[in-house]
C-alpha cells in the first residue's frame, strides 16, 4: 500500500472555512470599532454642548467669553462678554468649564482634540459659537453630519472645513 502525503479535499475545505470565518470576524470587529468611534464623537459633541449651556444658565455668559470669570476665580482670564468665542478667548473655554465644575478634564476625542470659536453657519443658523473636532476622517464626518444634520459639508449646524471626500478635516458643531 502506498503512503500518501498531503491533505485531503475535506481537510483543505475545513481550513478554508476556518480562514473565512476569521476574516469575517475581523471585518465585523473593525466595523464595530468604527461605529463606536462615531458614537463617541457624537456623544462628546453633545456633552460639550450641554456643559457649555449649563455654564451659561448658571453664570449668564458663555465660558471663555465670561467677562466676570477673573472676579469669580482670581487669576482666571476673563473674556470680553460679547456673546461669541473670539480667537483670544478660545483657550479659556475649558478653563472656565473646569472651574465651574461642568467638566472633569479636557477630553481628547476619538480622532483628535477639540477647539472652540465662532463662525457663520449660513443664512438659516447665522453666526454662532462652535466646538470643533479635528483630524476626523472625511467619510466619518459625513456620517456624523447625515446622522445629526443635513449631510452637506457647508450647510446646517454641522459643517466640515472642506468637502467630505477629504482624508481628514475639522468638523464644526454649532453650540
Amino acid at each position: 500500500m502506498r503512503k500518501r502525503s498531503g491533505f485531503t479535499l475535506v481537510e483543505l475545505s475545513i481550513v478554508l472555512i476556518v480562514i473565512g470565518l476569521i476574516i469575517v470576524i475581523v471585518l465585523r470587529g473593525q466595523g464595530l470599532i468604527k461605529n463606536a468611534r462615531i458614537s463617541r464623537q457624537i456623544r462628546d459633541f453633545q456633552g460639550i454642548q450641554a456643559a457649555f449651556y449649563s455654564y451659561y444658565d448658571r453664570f449668564g455668559m458663555f465660558p471663555g467669553d465670561d467677562s466676570t470669570a477673573g472676579v469669580r476665580w482670581p487669576g482666571e482670564v476673563s473674556g470680553n462678554g460679547n456673546g461669541y468665542i473670539d480667537p483670544g478667548e478660545a483657550p479659556y473655554v475649558w478653563s472656565h468649564m473646569l472651574k465651574g465644575g461642568y467638566v472633569q478634564g479636557i477630553p481628547h476625542g476619538p480622532f483628535g482634540g477639540y477647539i472652540f470659536g465662532a463662525m457663520n453657519f449660513g443664512t438659516i443658523y447665522g453666526f454662532g459659537n462652535y466646538v470643533a473636532g479635528s483630524g476626523i476622517p472625511g467619510n466619518i464626518a459625513e456620517q456624523i453630519d447625515k446622522k445629526n444634520d443635513d449631510g452637506i459639508y457647508n450647510t446646517g449646524f454641522i459643517q466640515g472645513s472642506r468637502p467630505y471626500g477629504a482624508d481628514t478635516l475639522t468638523l464644526y458643531w454649532k453650540l
